[in-house]
């Protein structure tokens, strides 16, 4: 069984540079990506404790996944705590996502939905991770943090996508099987501008457009970030 850390992944970073923010932006920013860790360790710790939801060949996997949110969270909130600033509380989160997985209650024959929602939230995650990176850009200490978590971020997503036998990295701004509802998570990653390069005329021989798209992860806002986190609050 594949480990998180061992697993490579191609996600590099395309967020835009900001030329200056304040410090509130920069708590803004580390409170959004604190919500993040907060749905990842929500949706780990509970499955990892639920009766008969994994299957043995993979719980190793999903313990290092819920293990992987405890140190994100404790960085975040101490770097909330070191700009005098009180962490945002945990909402209440709700996995059927408004009914988008309707009667999903960590159950034993309900896998196969923990698996497409280990895939929402992990892309997602890094994502949300990608677009705030340049909102911390000002903030050296906030920006370090925030780097080495989204470098695990990275690879838990592309392991929780091999799992369910899907290739590690997101091609066009498909979804694959996944609800509508989360289309959101992918809309915007069939860019293929980086900067001035149009990178699909340099992959050539190497799947052009859908190569170029995979290459590459495309940062959300704030606010569309925001939104997205919404869906899944009760």
């Amino acid at each position: 069984m594949a480990d998180p850390h061992r697993t490579i992944s191609m996600r590099p970073s395309t967020a835009t540079r900001v030329t200056s923010v304040g410090p509130a932006e920069v708590v803004d920013a580390l409170q959004l990506l604190l919500q993040v860790e907060y749905l990842q360790s929500a949706l780990y710790t509970t499955a990892v404790a639920a009766t008969g939801l994994v299957p043995a060949t993979d719980a190793a996997v999903f313990a290092k996944l819920a293990s992987n949110t405890a140190q994100p969270l404790s960085l975040l909130t101490e770097a909330l705590s070191t700009r005098s600033t009180l962490p945002a509380p945990p909402p209440t989160f709700d996995f059927t996502v408004k009914g988008a997985f309707p009667g999903f209650a960590f159950a034993a024959d309900q896998y196969a939905t923990l698996q497409m929602l280990s895939q929402i939230v992990e892309d997602f995650g890094v994502r949300t991770y990608l677009g705030q990176l340049a909102v911390l850009a000002s903030d050296k200490a906030a920006l370090n943090t925030a780097q080495a978590i989204f470098t695990v971020k990275g690879r838990n997503a592309s392991q929780v996508r091999r799992l369910r036998g899907r290739a590690g990295w997101i091609t066009g701004n498909s979804r694959d099987d996944l609800p509508a509802f989360a289309q959101a998570v992918y809309d915007g990653e069939d860019n293929v501008q980086q900067g001035t390069v149009n990178v699909a005329s340099l992959a050539s021989g190497f799947g052009e457009t859908i190569g170029a798209t995979q290459a590459f992860d495309e940062p959300l806002t704030s606010a569309q970030a925001t939104a997205i986190l919404a869906l899944f609050v009760a």
